[in-house]
């Protein structure tokens, strides 16, 4: 019988020698040798999980290339390190039955205790097809567990040039039987984590089977929140129950994705050129990390929104990963011919950027998301809501999060992880655009004829894109820590949200906010960025600027912002030469070194850049402007100011630290920067370096990165604290324009083009932070009553400015319309 085995292998593996070169496939993790690190001295054991000698042969083909070790039939032989194994889990499910060859195998190598061997769990997957539970034809052909040897045969020929292989970290036989009472019980044991192992990892490669979208919008109608919302509709509108639902269908028509995996395979295709064409590459960090996670977890993908390209470039490169690409909420003005229902077939589901109390369209929307996630299939949306036109991140909209957060909390059955992904451009195509609208131009509408001139985006070149996948967020486990007794009040309230869940939400969303921030890539425009518009003109010595970035880089080295912060290039030099060209830096020709400036477009559109950055030098620059008009401070009194005005950088900047932590972090910064000769300890004194030593120029220029901001809090507060004083009570509403409109005339009148320096947006964040603070308390009529205090502090937040905007500032304030003007001096008085 093992003659004719042998015989029957042998056989195949001649036929299958035609195929085998038509065959590609793509590996994770990479680069797989230096993954896997192997041991030479100790046995490889492959472990495939179905009987399959495409499989196999695919595997040996792998292993071949790589220079890996190749799997053998070891038949009754123990492996050894010069013979590796190969075995199938159903064989090793067998040996809990009834004994076997391999169970006598087993239990010899698991008697010897000096026998060890690295089990390698290895999936292959013939196409990325999960099967279509009503398509006869998509059934046949995806890749299947169940699939007998005739349909296998089909699933290779059609299959063979999208092959995915996914090989697990090598596990210690020894170290996995030592931990068990008994030889047998450790082998039933190992053959249940690895079923479970083989399970996760399918799903986290394809996802869940598919339904035809048919299916799925016959099901979604017949829920019971949507048939309630049905039948409101029809009392309300007074129309018949047929003409409701028919509203209701409309509006799961206009929802609804449908996922095609042929769709994505071809959208790869193009847009592997695509993104050849206009970036000089992508690179993705922290993907290892998804990966594990995807194992075990619904995943929620949560990007910050840079641009466009954001929609398919997180599932492009999560399916080059060989992960499952998610459904994607995308905004209804993007649903257009062509684009919306190819859009549709890549994953994407439409979403209205407001629902105007269109209680049926939300509850058919709140259905779908519902089955979305009680079917396991991994999303995406973007938690800002929209496009940031500035670079930085927008205030979270808490509408999808809070859908998607309850329907993951009312289902048991699965653990949902919410990822934070940070994407940065070294150039975004839309930056001109966006300085358009935030000067008042009106956004253009997606169209068809708008994207035929996006052609020519394939003639330039934008640099690089960095996808940073952060430290996802296990649900459950944050809502038992911050939500307790959350199981119960969901049970307490099954058909609606309670009120609890929205503060929750609201909490969760920043949480979220701040670990997109903590997953930042510092690439090299942005860190260009960060020098050169610090500098007092926009322009620099070319040396002096290499100095600074590279003071800047050591910063972020010397004290790492996060775990997931990675730096992509920390050569000075390296940074400056790539950011030159995509920044449209000029170099001025000089006899004692040439020179680096931007014109006043280009400084503009680079504030994106620096903004995309800027809450990673929030309080290394912090720290500088203490030391911007002193030359000595006690270093107890920089810890004080860091401690009172971290709270407003965290919550403008999503900045990662608990308040709490913040003196820690102020120390650990002053440690580094004193490192570096940025300053010097003295026992209890700091000082600034000598101002014409090269460390005081990159003293001055990390103090004007957060120069702006601070003049916004200083301006927020001296005039809350001027018209309090002057009217006794404040209209909220008219004291935020008032706001916009001081930041507004000091920018003309000093020469600032940062169109975020009058977001009126900012000006509430940072009102709403004296709220929390207690500095400020809203009465009747969003009135604003002021604490003294406030008077205080306006008047040493003035000493956070230069002389010079000092004195605009308060010349503005004196003189803005309405307000109590002091008399000029008399002659009389002006000569006494």
């Amino acid at each position: 019988m093992r003659a004719l085995y042998a015989a029957f292998y042998w056989i195949a593996w001649w036929l299958f020698r035609p195929l085998n070169g038509l065959i590609k496939y793509r590996l994770t993790p990479q680069p797989l040798g230096e993954q896997l690190a192997l041991d030479p001295t100790r046995p490889v054991v492959y472990l495939l999980p179905t009987r399959s000698w495409g499989d196999l042969f695919v595997l040996d083909r792998i292993c071949r290339d790589l220079g890996l070790p190749r799997p053998r039939r070891t038949g009754a032989s123990v492996p050894t390190p010069e013979r590796p194994a190969v075995l199938y889990l159903p064989a090793l499910l067998e040996t809990r039955l009834r004994p076997t060859e391999l169970s006598g195998v087993v239990e010899r190598a698991a008697a010897d205790p000096n026998f060890d061997a690295q089990v390698v769990p290895v999936s292959v997957f013939w196409g990325r097809n999960p099967g279509q539970e009503t398509s006869l034809w998509k059934l046949l052909f995806a890749d299947s567990v169940q699939a007998g040897m005739v349909r296998k045969l089909f699933i290779m020929m059609v299959n063979a040039r999208f092959v995915y292989a996914s090989f697990a970290a090598p596990m210690s036989f020894r170290e996995f039987v030592a931990k068990e009472p008994a030889p047998d019980v450790a082998v039933r044991k190992l053959s249940r984590l690895l079923h479970l192992y083989f399970l996760r990892s399918r799903t986290a490669a394809l996802g869940p089977r598919l339904q035809t979208r048919g299916v799925v919008i016959q099901q979604l109608l017949a829920s019971r929140g949507v048939k309630a919302a049905i039948e409101a509709e029809a009392r309300e509108s007074k129309i018949t129950l047929d003409e409701a639902t028919r509203r209701a269908r409309k509006c799961a028509n206009e929802i609804a994705a449908n996922y095609s995996s042929v769709t994505v395979r071809i959208l790869e295709q193009i847009f592997a050129y695509v993104w050849n064409r206009m970036f000089r590459g992508v690179e993705v960090h922290g993907i290892d990390r998804v990966r594990n996670w995807a194992q075990g977890h619904e995943m929620v993908y949560l990007p910050s929104h840079r641009s466009h390209a954001d929609y398919l470039l997180v599932s492009f490169v999560l399916y080059q990963a060989g992960l499952a690409p998610p459904h994607i909420a995308a905004g209804v003005n993007l649903n257009f011919w062509p684009v919306g229902a190819l859009l549709r077939r890549a994953g994407a589901f439409y979403i209205r950027r407001s629902f105007s109390g269109d209680r049926l369209y939300a509850a058919v929307f709140r259905g779908y998301v519902d089955g979305l996630i009680a079917r396991g299939y991994p999303i995406s949306f973007y938690p800002e809501g929209g496009r940031s036109r500035t670079g930085r991140l927008l205030a979270p909209k808490t509408g999808m999060l809070g859908m998607v957060t309850e329907s993951a909390l009312r289902q048991s059955t699965r653990k949902v992880a919410l990822v934070p992904v940070y994407i940065g451009y070294d150039k975004v195509w839309e930056l001109g655009s966006y300085f358009k609208e935030l000067r008042g131009a009106k956004k253009q509408k997606e169209s068809a004829a708008e994207l035929l001139k996006a052609g020519k985006l394939l003639t330039k070149s934008f640099g690089k894109v960095h996808i940073s996948f952060g430290e996802p967020l296990h649900l459950q486990e944050y809502a038992d820590k911050h939500q307790p007794g959350w199981r119960e009040t969901l049970r307490g309230s099954p058909d609606r949200a309670p009120s609890q869940i929205k503060p929750f939400v609201q909490r969760l969303a920043l949480a979220n906010h701040r670990r997109i921030n903590a997953a930042a890539v510092a690439n090299p425009v942005g860190i260009t960025a960060v020098a050169l518009l610090a500098s007092p003109q926009r322009a620099v010595s070319e040396a002096e600027l290499i100095e600074q970035v590279g003071h800047l880089i050591w910063l972020l080295k010397g004290r790492p912002y996060s775990d997931t912060f990675v730096i992509s290039q920390t050569s000075p030099r390296a940074v400056v030469e790539w950011a030159l060209p995509i920044a449209r830096i000029a170099r001025v020709p000089h006899p004692w070194g040439d020179l680096l400036a931007l014109a006043d477009r280009d400084a503009v559109l680079l504030t994106y850049a620096r903004n995309n950055l800027q809450h990673l030098f929030a309080l290394p620059s912090l720290i500088a402007n203490f030391f911007r008009t002193r030359s000595m401070l006690a270093e107890s009194a920089v810890l004080d100011g860091c401690r009172w005005l971290y709270p407003f950088l965290r919550a403008e900047f999503f900045v990662r630290w608990e308040p709490a932590e913040a003196e820690d972090v102020a120390r650990q910064t002053l440690d580094v920067m004193c490192r570096l000769g940025l300053l010097t300890r003295n026992d209890d004194v700091l000082l600034r370096p000598d101002v014409t030593s090269p460390a005081f120029s990159s003293l001055s220029m990390l103090a004007r990165i957060m120069g702006e901001t601070l003049e916004r809090y200083c301006m927020t507060t001296w005039l809350l604290a001027f018209e309090h004083r002057e009217e006794g009570r404040v209209a909220r509403g008219r004291f935020e324009e008032d706001c916009r409109l001081l930041a507004e005339r000091m920018a003309v009148l000093t020469g600032r083009d940062s169109p975020e320096f009058f977001d009126k947006a900012l000006f509430k964040g940072y009102l709403d932070t004296l709220i929390d603070a207690g500095l400020v308390q809203v009465g009747e009529g969003q009135g604003l009553l002021v604490d003294p205090r406030l008077g205080q502090i306006a008047e040493r937040s003035l000493e956070l400015l230069s002389d010079e905007s000092r004195q605009t500032l308060l010349q503005l304030i004196s003189r803005r319309p309405g307000a109590v003007v002091t008399p000029a001096p008399t002659e009389k008085a002006a000569s006494v």
